[in-house]
């Protein structure tokens, strides 16, 4: 018995998943999906792999580019083709994959592009990926085709560079201290380590960001956030993808790895401090709509109870140091525990602190 509940679970499990990759062939509106992978797109990633393909296969046989913009040239790309091509295909042997680069000319990336189902983008820089199809957000015949394939119902897909450039706006570079200190400081500083520029402009909700657990980049989405006024902030990890289905504006968690949901709607700023912040973690299988958040102002967050905050110890380096920061959440999210802090080696900390359902409050702030 015990056997067959677990079964079953599993079983709910993955239809939940798979629910949130409709084929977009059973909608009257074909809007197009994305799907923002956080980096370390493994061979493995069952929910990654299947949504795409299914995805990609709604208008028939799949035909998925992979477009490695981002990625370095020489060696590196080649071992980009060559593994995504070999992971698409054992996932799906009918699968037609095709590659643009860089050096692919607009006319033939344009045509690529026009005759696929789904585009996945590798990793590494995302600037090279707008300087290539949106620059200094222009736009471009290969952005243009681009919106075609997600207006009849095609997919997008990116990894780590490619996560990061789904929206409005991106980061080029910085870290967190920097992020907290930028809007303090002239837009010239040279101390500043942060600095914005146009994304790809195709996820139209939300602001979003790759690496998220592993390298701490929670204050600097917030900034981000503040400084396109951006109410919504998605922040997806390593091993982590999420879906967002643009007709709809269902977000969809793929993996057992968790992404971050930001809600800025109460933003407060205090010098370098910034408060009035919610969140709540997006598991496999849960769904929240991105269009009802907005259209419906939230209450303001839960005030800070007034306790002794719990310090939530980093040991570093390893898997503790680069999972500390959803450990924090995970501990923040259960009722009656108080407030949690972490204190960062950039110079940064958090607090964070249940608020009503699955939502966490909290506020970052210079250490």
């Amino acid at each position: 018995m015990n056997r067959f509940r677990f079964l079953l679970r599993v079983s709910l499990l993955a239809a939940l998943v798979l629910a949130g990759c409709q084929s977009p062939n059973v909608r009257r509106e074909k809007a197009g999906h994305l799907m923002i992978v956080g980096g370390g797109l493994d061979d493995d990633l069952r929910g990654v792999y299947e949504c795409l393909l299914k995805l990609a296969s709604a208008q028939g046989k799949p035909r998925v580019l992979i477009a490695t913009a981002a990625t370095e040239q020489g060696e590196e790309v080649h071992s980009e083709i060559v593994g995504k091509t070999s992971a698409l295909q054992a996932w799906s042997p009918d699968v037609q994959v095709g590659v643009i680069t860089r050096e692919t000319s607009t006319e033939d990336t344009v045509k690529a592009i026009d005759e696929a189902t789904g585009i996945l983008f590798t990793g590494g820089s995302q600037a090279r990926i707008t300087q290539r199809y949106r620059p200094e957000g222009r736009e471009t015949p290969e952005w243009h085709a681009m919106k075609r394939l997600l207006a009849r119902g095609g997919v997008i897909a990116g990894c780590s560079a490619g996560d990061a450039m789904m929206g409005e706006f991106m980061v080029l570079h910085g870290d967190n201290t920097g992020a907290l200190a930028a809007p303090a400081k002239p837009k010239n500083s040279t101390v500043i380590d942060f600095k914005m520029s146009s994304g790809m402009a195709l996820l139209p909700w939300a602001i979003s960001e790759s690496h998220f657990f592993e390298r701490d980049r929670l204050a600097r989405l917030v900034v981000m956030m503040e400084t396109a006024g951006n109410r919504l902030g998605i922040g997806v990890g390593e091993d982590a993808a999420v879906h967002v289905d643009l007709a709809t504006g269902m977000l969809t968690g793929l993996t057992p790895s968790d992404s971050l949901l930001i809600d800025a709607t109460h933003l407060e700023t205090e010098g370098q401090m910034r408060r009035g912040l919610r969140a709540r973690l997006i598991r496999q299988g849960e769904r929240v709509s991105l269009r009802r958040l907005l259209d419906n102002k939230p209450p303001p967050p839960a005030g800070k109870p007034p306790h002794v905050p719990s310090v939530l110890p980093i040991t570093s380096p390893g898997q503790n140091r680069q999972l500390a920061l959803w450990r924090l959440f995970m501990n923040a999210h259960h009722p009656n525990r108080g407030v949690w802090e972490m204190n960062f080696e950039e110079g940064w900390k958090l607090q964070a602190w249940p608020d009503k359902g699955k939502w966490v409050s909290f506020e970052v702030s210079p250490e």
